[in-house]
């Protein structure tokens, strides 16, 4: 996102914060629209299973997107929001149409497993908390693309930045994530051993 809103920024500063602000209403629209479903699961689940078994959950997903992670096996559908769109909408649709899908979560890459690691926990765990986090994370994500976006305004991508291509840091960034979750699982699972 930062790739295309940096250069609007830069060429047109009217266009490129029409589709900044496009992107946090998609956002918000997208979150409150995945909220639904998942709350209603989470609802379902925390009525069935006693919290013992939901933890237990918690600390099994997390082992097992720490290892994908480690592996680089990230799971995520190989698909970006559609590209083509720059050149068919307006900037502030754009925005909203990529908002929305980016927040939808499972129409697009991901580089790490810590979204559903989170997604997960906040299911078995907290689910009063799934719809107002999942809407701040979508906020959280489009400020961190306006910052970068303001920071960058250019067009040089950021796989060229220090060196390094984007794969070579999306490789260390998921080992990073692997190796966070599975300690983050075994001091969980140590504490029920000891609680």
């Amino acid at each position: 996102m930062a790739g295309v809103a940096g250069p609007m920024l830069r060429d047109d500063r009217w266009g490129g914060t029409r589709f900044l602000l496009g992107l946090l209403v998609g956002g918000i629209l997208g979150a409150a629209v995945l909220a639904v479903p998942f709350y209603l699961l989470a609802t379902g689940v925390t009525a069935v299973l006693p919290e013992a078994v939901r933890v237990g959950l918690v600390i099994v997903v997390a082992l097992g997107f720490g290892v994908a992670d480690l592996r680089q096996r990230t799971p995520h559908v190989w698909r970006q929001v559609p590209q083509s769109l720059v050149r068919t909408l307006p900037p502030g649709s754009l925005g909203v149409v990529w908002g929305f899908d980016l927040a939808l979560l499972f129409t697009t890459q991901k580089t790490t497993s810590f979204l559903w690691v989170a997604l997960a926990a906040l299911v078995l765990l907290s689910p009063a908390a799934l719809p107002t986090t999942l809407v701040v994370v979508a906020v959280l994500a489009v400020l961190s693309m306006v910052a970068l976006s303001i920071r960058k305004p250019t067009t040089t991508p950021i796989d060229e930045e220090k060196g390094r291509r984007w794969q070579d840091w999306q490789r260390i960034i998921r080992r990073w994530s692997g190796a966070t979750l599975l300690v983050a699982a075994v001091a969980q699972a140590s504490l029920l051993n000891w609680g």
